[in-house]
Parts: structure tokens; C-alpha cells; sequence
């Protein structure tokens, strides 16, 4: 750990909130040391992520999107293969022991970045009963919250994240998360919910289990959300936060409703915390600033524990739909405000002592512990994916630059990607369409100022 970096004295807060801060906490220290060899591996990190993504979303995904008419389940189920294929390729170890797999893996996301990613609180409950959903509630402190999450293993690798809709027009990157089937939103509530109902309904008719994956705060912690935050506070007599913000309700609740106990199964309260060197602003990773450890502390909650039936006194003049309604946003803000305390007692220690409590084993396909060593080696699986991601982009970008009907080829599958995002809304959103089968009655939200004023 880098016990050398001070870090500044945080702000105070007068009784426990009187007192806003003006900055997310924990601030960064002002000079952080610089390390040119760790920046070039990031640097080489994310130029491989975004060229394997473009070529990927071209040569492997491309070819299958006929699937979304000729057999719409199939469709689903290989391009979540694909899927499955990359995240793995860019999962995150950092001590490998086997002197093939440190040759194969060296280039990867995180093993470049040389970041461990580390899992506290319950396991990942895999839910075998029917098409169910699991949704994941993040705290959103960077902006690369979401990418070290892969990390977890296999039940985070299936994840479909609730993104802004700008995301998906990113070339490759953007065009693999539609054939994801991640959720891209507009944050136009009637459109949003449409969106949602179509696709989440399309996953559940393919007969496939779903985790979602949302930032309820809506936006990552920086002092222009902070303040906006600050001042919900002010209005609605809320203690200020500064470690997280006050979540947007409108979301959950509605996607709470949507599910209900039937096709919700658990609830997982995810907290992300960095120990070490926080990666914001998040271009200070190019100079090497990049966390050592990134740690999540995991909440599983059933399904069955969500407020769903009323024991409290009716409100006068509320129907019980926004009694409802009221009960899961106060369900959601007691759940940051318990975030904030556990974020605020692991700040609140010296750097190479940060930790939660009960480290759990994260599941990989990609690797295994060694029961003698302890230390993390490559299964056949894991090792095979990379050889094929190191033998397939050098031949896709060969093929590019040589063949004639290669080159016609790439540019049809960048046209009808392009057709799909901006015509269509999107790969899943079209395939949704092609599928049929019922949808989901969505839950019509009541006005509710309690909702609407955390929405904002």
C-alpha cells in the first residue's frame, strides 16, 4: 500500500451535519506521485479495451444480428456469449503465478493497471427458480466504478447496466453494450419507462435471468453534483452527505414496482470504496494515479425484506399507491444513509488499514486460488479466451487492411449499427420487437413529492 501519500485533513461537520462539505470526500491529496511506467500501461489498457471492443462488436457480434429475426433466442444467448468473452478477457487479477499466463494476461485491462479488486459482506446468490431479475444499487464515486466491477466475476459479467443514453453512440464500445441488451436511458421519464418495460420483458421471454445494474445517484461524485445534492439537503431538512449523494428515487421505484416479489429476487446494496489513490479526475490514471485495490462491500437483500405491505398509519389524503411509492424511497435513502457511515468509518482509517469486514471469494471462470500458495492461476477456460483474443484482433485487423470484401463487410455492420442506434434505439431494443411475447404491465408512478424532489 502507499502508505507514503498524506492526505488532506477532511472538512468538519458541526453536530454531525450542520455543516456541508464543499468537496466529495475523501479529497485526494493535491500531488499525488507520478509514475510513467504505470501511465503507459494504462495508456496500452485502454487502447486494447476500445480496439478489441470495435473489432469485436464488428467480426463477432455483426455477424449474428440476422439472429434477432431467424431465432430471436439464440440471438440472445451468443451474443451474451461474446459478451461474456470479453468481460472475462478484461478481468482483473494481479498476482499470477504461472509464467504463461503472466506472458497471455500481462497486456490485460487491470493486470496492466496492476489493480486488485476485492469483494466484502454476502456472496452473489445465483437465483435458480424461473427468469428472475437481481438488481445491483451501486454509490457512484468515479466514473470507473462500473469498469473495475467486472472484476467481481460471473454474476457481475451477466450484468445489464442502466447507462445515459449518449453512451450507446460510442463506435464499438457503445454498439457491444446495445447487443448487451444494456439499458440506455434518455432520462425522459415516459420514454424511460417504455424502454425499460420493452427490455426487460424481452429478457425475461428469452428465459433468461437478469441482473441490472444502477447508480441511483444518477451521475458520479464531483463537486457540481455535490452541491446539487447540498441543497436537496437544505430543502427537504436532510443531513448532508459528502462521501455519497442523496439518491434519485424515481428509478428504483419504479423498477421495484415493475418487478415486484414475483420476478425480483434480491436486492444487492454494492458500496464501492478505493483504499489507496482515488481515480478522479479519471484521466490522472494516463499518469499512472491508479488504485492498488479497489473494494466492494456487498448487501444481498431479498426480495421478500423491500417495504412491499404497509404496518404504519394511512396517510391522510395518499393513495396506496404512493404510500408505496413513498415506502421504497425512504426504503433507498435509509439504505445511502447507512453508505455514508460505513464510507465515512473506512476513510476514516489510515490508508494501508482500510477494509471491510468479511472478505468473500469472488467466482471466476477465468480463475481459481491455489489451495497451497493462495494465489490466483488462469483456468483452461481463462487461458483459452485470451489466446483467442490475441490470435482473433491481430487477424480482424489484418483482414481490415487487406481484403477488399472484408473492408465492404465492416462497412455494412458500421452502417446497420449506426441505423440501429439512431432509427431504432438500439440493438436490444429492436431485437425486443422481433421477438414479440408479453410485456410487462408497468405501474403508473403518482405524483409524489417525496419521488419527484429526489428525481431532480
Amino acid at each position: 500500500m502507499a502508505n507514503h501519500i498524506k492526505e488532506i485533513k477532511q472538512p468538519t461537520q458541526v453536530n454531525g451535519d450542520s455543516l456541508p462539505s464543499e468537496k466529495p470526500l475523501p479529497v485526494p491529496p493535491e500531488r499525488l506521485p507520478k509514475c510513467g511506467l504505470q501511465g503507459v500501461r494504462a495508456g496500452l489498457c485502454v487502447g486494447l479495451l476500445l480496439i478489441s471492443a470495435y473489432l469485436g462488436s464488428i467480426f463477432l457480434q455483426g455477424p449474428l444480428l440476422p439472429l434477432a429475426f431467424i431465432a430471436p433466442r439464440l440471438f440472445r444467448r451468443t451474443v451474451d456469449w461474446t459478451i461474456a468473452s470479453w468481460l472475462m478477457f478484461t478481468e482483473v487479477r494481479y498476482d499470477l503465478s504461472l509464467e504463461i499466463a503472466i506472458f497471455l494476461t500481462k497486456f490485460l485491462m487491470v493486470k496492466l493497471m496492476q489493480v486488485r479488486v476485492r469483494q466484502f459482506g454476502d456472496p452473489f446468490n445465483a437465483s435458480s427458480d424461473g427468469p428472475r431479475v437481481s438488481l445491483f444499487l451501486l454509490n457512484h464515486r468515479t466514473q470507473l466504478d462500473w469498469f473495475f466491477s467486472w472484476g467481481l466475476g460471473v454474476p457481475v459479467q451477466k450484468m445489464k447496466i442502466i447507462l445515459k443514453e449518449p453512451l450507446a453512440r460510442l463506435p464499438g464500445a457503445g454498439w457491444a453494450m446495445q447487443c448487451g441488451a444494456f439499458v440506455f436511458l434518455r432520462r425522459q421519464i415516459a420514454t424511460d419507462q417504455a424502454r425499460i418495460v420493452k427490455l426487460v420483458s424481452y429478457l425475461l421471454n428469452v428465459d433468461r435471468n437478469c441482473e441490472l445494474f444502477m447508480f441511483p445517484e444518477g451521475t458520479d461524485l464531483n463537486p457540481v453534483s455535490l452541491a446539487r445534492s447540498n441543497e436537496f439537503s437544505r430543502k427537504n431538512q436532510l443531513p448532508f452527505v459528502a462521501y455519497t449523494m442523496h439518491p434519485r428515487c424515481t428509478g428504483f421505484v419504479y423498477l421495484a414496482r415493475l418487478l415486484g416479489q414475483d420476478r425480483l429476487s434480491d436486492v444487492y446494496d454494492v458500496t464501492v470504496a478505493y483504499p489507496d489513490q482515488l481515480p478522479s479526475p479519471e484521466i490522472n490514471i494516463l499518469v499512472g494515479q491508479v488504485p492498488k485495490e479497489v473494494h466492494y462491500h456487498v448487501n444481498r437483500i431479498p426480495a421478500a425484506q423491500l417495504p412491499w405491505d404497509s404496518t404504519a398509519i394511512v396517510e391522510a389524503g395518499s393513495t396506496a399507491e404512493e404510500q408505496l411509492q413513498n415506502r421504497l424511497a425512504d426504503w433507498l435513502q435509509a439504505r445511502w444513509l447507512a453508505k455514508e457511515s460505513l464510507l465515512k468509518e473506512y476513510y476514516a482509517r489510515p490508508i494501508g488499514e482500510r477494509c471491510f469486514e468479511q472478505e468473500v471469494p469472488v467466482y471466476s471462470r477465468t480463475f481459481h486460488t491455489s489451495l497451497t500458495t493462495g494465489k490466483f492461476q488462469p483456468t483452461f477456460i481463462g487461458l483459452a479466451n485470451v489466446v483467442f483474443w490475441f490470435v482473433s484482433l491481430p487477424t480482424f485487423a489484418y483482414l481490415l487492411y487487406t481484403s477488399r470484401f472484408v473492408f465492404i463487410y465492416a462497412c455494412l455492420v458500421q452502417t446497420c449499427f449506426l441505423y440501429l442506434t439512431f432509427i431504432t434505439g438500439g440493438v436490444s431494443y429492436w431485437a425486443a420487437k422481433h421477438l414479440g411475447g408479453p410485456l410487462i404491465e408497468g405501474p403508473t408512478l403518482v405524483r409524489s413529492n417525496r419521488i419527484s424532489a429526489t428525481s431532480s
